[in-house]
């Protein structure tokens, strides 16, 4: 291959790359690839920028080359209109090679997983016996031109002996992919390389403050997002911890920009460790990590619950104190002594909630339960607002939240809507009590309400009569016409078949919260299935 030859196939990779990543059916398969690729460390940046430019060719080329994609139906190359790019991409070849001659005459390297000797076109003395080059060769003719993002060992036959080893030991039939050899070998920080060497993404060091704060800018600039920078870091310094500010944050970013959120999380919780040296141990002492997702949370306690034999169907309960509110408030009265009366836990909403029902008359009529069940969440709530002039629409939002947890499947519509024409009496009644104008507060619901009919219709879509095993929360992250791709709280992917109807029913962001099981060769749902919207993360908190 002539060095024309070989920079044309690095721009008909760069190219095919962009338009895959600009692509909007493909941006939420692409950012759940790079997680994959990169283990949700990787560099942050956007395709072939910087310092990133050699781990994003490696990731460009897996994506675009290799990995079979669930949104296409096949590897990006192999559908038009992307194949129009292969005459100088087809037949690339991943994998380990150790240099075996160099000479200006050229260079022999073989194929450490299959023992092939191939030559390769490389600059004079850029090669020496001994060197381990991993990466991608691009073919032409019978001679070979290693990718710019390929990464070289020096010295490597030790390496590649080791290589060689492991790879026999697994008894495999076919060649490792190229996200194997990036994990195998690309993202070990065991190995030494040569100094010359291709950067193979190593994990970022720490950075100065100014530093993490101006890659924060450039995030959120690049997808879309007006917030600024230095107010979010602000708003950092001032927390005791991450959490409060990272999951209201994030959820806000999924809304309404294109931040890559897994590199978002990781640079803001660099800047509030940068605001609170020596303060990880004590964060990460308490309930659950600092950036411990909602899904996390949840199956830290089903586990602890369920070791202790508890019923699967306390996931509700567990979901609804996240929410603040104990399952059974009315229930607690049972534990006071003879004649002792429960302490008042001021405030005048809950007096209000029971001068509202008797005024009207509606005692024991259908709006009493969510009313009475909204005033035990906020007494309940860590941050408790006791008051009907402190209540916010985040607080409305969050009772439809418990009211749709607590119903059955089939009347989750009914009862989310009851109970929101309940709260919007109250709040009308309540504000002329009060003098104060409440429609702020009438106005929350939040996706749950916008979407009610398309959330509970997924629920029962997804619901399957065969018992489940232990449930978890899934994000997710693509929706295909008969299936759809979700992401555990373990990081791993799966797509999951489902019939048309509810496929249509699902958006990427949604959080179903179901059971996983393993059917016929792949993952499918078991058993209860409930969809609910993203922002149910931040009303979790």
């Amino acid at each position: 291959m002539q060095q024309d030859d070989a920079e044309a196939a690095e721009s008909a990779l760069a190219e095919l790359a962009q338009r895959l990543a600009a692509e909007p059916r493909l941006h939420a398969e692409w950012q759940r690839a790079r997680r994959q690729f990169f283990g949700g460390e990787g560099p942050a940046s956007p395709l072939l920028h910087g310092a990133a430019d050699a781990a994003e060719r490696r990731f460009a080329e897996w994506f675009a080359l290799e990995r079979d994609s669930e949104t296409l139906g096949a590897v990006p190359i192999e559908v038009p209109p992307y194949a129009a790019s292969g005459p100088h991409l087809e037949g690339s070849l991943a994998g380990v090679f150790v240099v075996a001659a160099a000479s200006p005459r050229g260079v022999d390297a073989t194929d450490l997983q299959d023992d092939t000797v191939l030559e390769l076109v490389v600059p004079e003395r850029s090669l020496a016996a001994g060197d381990l080059l991993v990466g991608r060769l691009f073919a032409a003719g019978p001679r070979w031109v290693p990718s710019s993002a390929a990464a070289v060992f020096r010295p490597g036959r030790e390496l590649g002996e080791a290589f060689r080893r492991d790879v026999a030991g697994l008894g495999l039939d076919r060649r490792l992919q190229q996200i194997e050899l990036e994990h195998l070998l690309l993202r070990r920080d065991d190995q030494a390389r040569s100094p010359t060497a291709r950067d193979p993404a190593a994990g970022p060091a720490a950075a100065p403050l100014e530093h993490l704060e101006a890659e924060l800018d450039r995030l959120l600039r690049a997808g879309g997002s007006e917030l600024p920078a230095d107010t979010i870091s602000d708003d950092l310094a001032a927390a005791g911890r991450p959490g409060p500010v990272l999951g209201p944050l994030l959820d806000e970013l999924a809304f309404d920009s294109q931040v890559d959120l897994d590199a978002a999380r990781a640079v803001l919780l660099q800047i509030w460790n940068a605001h609170h040296p020596g303060a990880e141990a004590d964060v990460v002492a308490t309930s659950g990590p600092p950036d411990e997702s909602l899904g996390e949370r949840l199956v830290r306690r089903l586990d602890d619950g369920l070791a202790k034999r508890r019923d699967v169907g306390e996931l509700f309960a567990e979901l609804e104190r996240m929410a603040g509110v104990e399952p059974d408030a009315e229930g607690e009265d049972s534990e006071l002594a003879d004649g002792e009366t429960p302490p008042d836990p001021g405030g005048d909403l809950e007096p209000l909630v029971q001068e509202f029902l008797w005024e009207t008359g509606a005692e024991q009529g259908p709006a009493a339960a969510p009313l009475r069940a909204w005033a035990a969440l906020q007494r309940n709530a860590p941050v408790p607002r006791l008051d009907v002039e402190q209540l916010t629409a985040a607080d409305l939002s969050r009772l439809l939240l418990h009211v749709y947890l607590g119903a059955a499947p089939a009347q989750r519509v009914a009862a989310v809507r009851a109970a929101h024409g309940a709260a919007g009496q109250f709040l009308a009644w309540a504000g002329g009590q009060l003098e104060s104008d409440l429609s702020a507060v009438a106005r929350g619901g939040g996706v749950l309400l916008a979407h009610l009919e398309r959330l509970a219709g997924a629920s029962l879509a997804l619901s399957t009569p065969a018992a489940g095993g232990r449930p978890g929360v899934l994000q997710v992250e693509d929706v295909g016409p008969r299936g759809f791709g979700v992401r555990d709280d373990d990081g791993a992917d799966h797509w999951l078949a489902c019939a048309p109807e509810a496929a249509a029913a699902l958006h990427v962001g949604d959080l179903v919260l179901g059971a996983l099981v393993q059917r016929g060769g792949g993952a499918a749902l078991a058993g209860l299935v409930v969809v609910l919207p993203p922002d149910a993360r931040a009303l979790m908190e």
